[in-house]
């Protein structure tokens, strides 16, 4: 394994050190952001000494129905709450999305947390004993605690349940959307003997009005409503609030025990309306993925291919769909009858009805890349749906990426990048799945942003990403299954470097990165490369890449200094763990923190670009006056960081640590 450098011994570095003025240190406000090279950061609170609680966990026998113990979804930013510091032990499968905004939030209101991975049996016991906790909490956690754990009246054991109170089993999400629920929540429950039976500390419900899959609903409202939920339930600890049974006669308990979802639940079929179609691979998505059988002609000669199917989007453009089927010879239900980009469009039950898959699961082709000599093969890999099925006889169906939509619409198509416009501002959508993008996405990008550069009724140009990511980097999958990792790596990320270089080179535009959601990686570099970074509340950030034993590029050895100064941007790219928005907005990474959600966001981001184009005279006078001296100075950072990055391309460590994460 090569040693990565330590992020300050570049001479690119060494060089921004010695300039007295920079280009973001002029540009950037006063009021939300940092306005020098090394602003001042101002840490969240340090976490309290701990106290044992000497607090028994409270029961009772209701003798008659009381009032569930909700959660306003609707509440302020739970971060904003405060309460007696807390010493808490985390139990979960893994260290996820929910996992790490549970975690920030609670240390940020002061609480002493221990997170314990993957733990197994009485390893959780184990655990809970060393860390002597006042609670055990279980954000993200399919096994069944021991009784030896949860049976310690002071300790008390709480389960993040992804459900509403009543709702048990291991299928809640899926279940919910599958069968269309217009409601759903989240219950913090007692550890019982029974799974999902406990008592409940607190439950949060939420509206299930967009097109959500799984993955989704699990990282926007789920998680929104998990925070708000736990809260909650410290709140009712810290009062001597007892929890309420669980009581199915109790007229706001609504959920159900459900079976597992099966592989015939997850099966398509084609014969139904595109939406059913929809509803059950969103209901799957992103993991296990629905079961369907798709035909198309390979060279004159059907083929048949059982899949895992993702990414559904319902074809809204009735009369050319029954054009292709007319085109195709009367295509039955299954057939694939167009291709976009990486997605296909499958025929569904009607003459009008079709419905677009991005990507696909099956077996991977044959790897003979040297780098992976030795590492052990896997059977599947989700990957870009024309990447899955040999689909060169399948005609194309082009999309102007270009041409704007109204401005709050996003297309009735499949479409991963689109822009629309409104009052001078262009609004730049890339929802690339999960957040990573190909080195063909990252080009089709780069052209969409070279085309709002050349725009003359703009002044400003909003990067929105994704509504579940704005962007997790260089796409991993992709490169796992290409012939030649090394080859793919290196196409690819300098692929992204030229986006955040088409960024950079936007100096006749006011630009800002709007983070609807997490990021990660390249990912969150990217985003730094805009004049201007906002998010929402709940927004994640991991601005790192050593998990994956890279060095990372991006530019980020410009940029993350620029915002918080050398020493900090050394701690983030080192130390590994996630930054939540208002931290990262104290340390100067991000300029505002706009509203608990992206909705909240969204109702006020196009006043944000509004304020900000009256500003743009002054923000685009500072930037050409510093374009002559910027690039060359770019220039020796990318180069800097491509020449580290091409050396961490060809150790075994990094594709030894992509396969198991592309697997996991």
């Amino acid at each position: 394994m090569i040693r990565i450098p330590n992020v300050t011994s570049g001479t690119a570095w060494r060089s921004m050190r010695r300039m007295q003025v920079t280009t973001r240190a002029a540009t950037t406000s006063s009021q939300h952001g940092p306005t020098s090279q090394q602003p001042p950061r101002r840490r969240a609170s340090p976490q309290a000494p701990w106290q044992p609680s000497q607090q028994a966990l409270p029961t009772r026998e209701p003798s008659k129905p009381t009032a569930l113990p909700w959660v306003d979804f609707a509440a302020p930013d739970p971060t904003k709450k405060a309460g007696k510091p807390q010493k808490i032990t985390f139990l979960c499968n893994s260290f996820n999305g929910l996992s790490q905004r549970l975690y920030l939030e609670l240390v940020s209101r002061g609480h002493h947390v221990t997170v314990h991975e993957n733990p197994r049996g009485e390893e959780m016991t184990k655990a809970a004993e060393a860390d002597k906790p006042d609670l055990v909490l279980c954000p993200f956690l399919t096994r069944r605690v021991p009784p030896s754990l949860y049976n310690n009246p002071a300790r008390p054991v709480l389960i993040v349940h992804p459900g509403i109170p009543g709702d048990r089993g291991p299928s809640s999400i899926d279940w919910a959307l599958k069968e269309g629920a217009t409601e759903w929540g989240v219950t913090v429950l007692q550890a019982a003997d029974e799974m999902d039976a406990g008592d409940i500390w607190a439950a949060c419900k939420f509206p299930v009005n967009r097109q959500a899959t799984k993955s989704s609903l699990y990282g926007k409202e789920v998680t929104k409503a998990a925070a708000l939920a736990v809260q909650g339930a410290l709140e009712a600890l810290e009062q001597g609030t007892p929890p309420t049974p669980l009581d199915y006669s109790h007229p706001e308990v609504k959920g159900e025990l459900r079976r597992k979802l099966t592989a015939e639940d997850r099966q398509v079929d084609w014969t139904q309306p595109a939406e059913d179609v929809a509803r059950v691979v969103r209901a799957c998505d992103s993991q296990p993925g629905a079961m369907g059988l798709l035909r198309l002609s390979v060279q004159g000669q059907l083929q048949q291919h059982e899949v895992l199917l993702f990414g559904a989007c319902v074809e809204g453009n009735r009369d050319m769909v029954r054009q292709l089927k007319e085109r195709a010879g009367h295509a039955t239900p299954g057939d694939i009858i167009a291709r976009r980009n990486s997605a296909v469009l499958v025929a569904c039950k009607d003459r009008e009805d079709a419905i677009w898959i991005s990507h696909l699961k099956t077996p991977p082709p044959q790897e003979n890349c040297p780098a992976l000599a030795g590492l052990p093969q896997r059977s599947s890999l989700k990957l870009p749906a024309t990447s899955v099925l040999p689909c060169a006889d399948v005609p194309p169906l082009p999309v102007s990426h270009s041409d704007p939509l109204p401005y709050g619409t996003r297309p009735e198509t499949f479409q991963d990048v689109w822009t629309t416009r409104q009052d001078g501002v262009c609004y730049v959508h890339f929802d690339f799945y999960n957040g990573a993008m190909s080195t063909d996405q990252c080009k089709r990008l780069e052209q969409v942003l070279w085309d709002a550069e050349q725009d003359p009724d703009c002044s400003v140009v909003a990067l929105m990403g994704g509504h579940n990511f704005f962007s997790n980097g260089i796409h991993l999958n992709v490169i796992e299954s290409s012939e030649c990792a090394i080859a793919e790596s290196w196409a690819n990320i300098t692929a992204i470097n030229d986006v955040v270089k088409a960024i950079f080179r936007m100096r006749n535009k006011v630009t800002v990165s709007v983070l609807q959601g997490n990021a990660g990686a390249g990912g969150v570099m990217m985003a730094l490369a805009a004049d201007r970074v906002v998010s929402h509340a709940g927004v994640v950030l991991n601005p790192h890449y050593r998990k994956m034993a890279l060095f990372g590029s991006e530019y980020w050895t410009y940029s993350l200094p620029q915002r918080v100064g050398f020493p900090m941007a050394e701690e983030l790219t080192t130390r590994l763990q996630p930054v939540l928005a208002p931290e990262a907005w104290d340390m100067g990474m991000l300029d505002d923190v706009i509203g608990s959600d992206a909705v909240e966001l969204n109702a006020q981001i196009h006043l944000k670009c509004l304020r900000l184009q009256a500003e743009a005279g002054e923000i685009l006078r500072v930037k050409r006056a510093a374009t002559s001296s910027l690039w060359s100075i770019l220039e020796q950072h990318r180069q800097e960081e491509l020449g580290y990055m091409r050396q961490c391309f060809q150790d075994k460590e990094y594709h030894a640590r992509r396969r198991k994460f592309v697997y996991h």
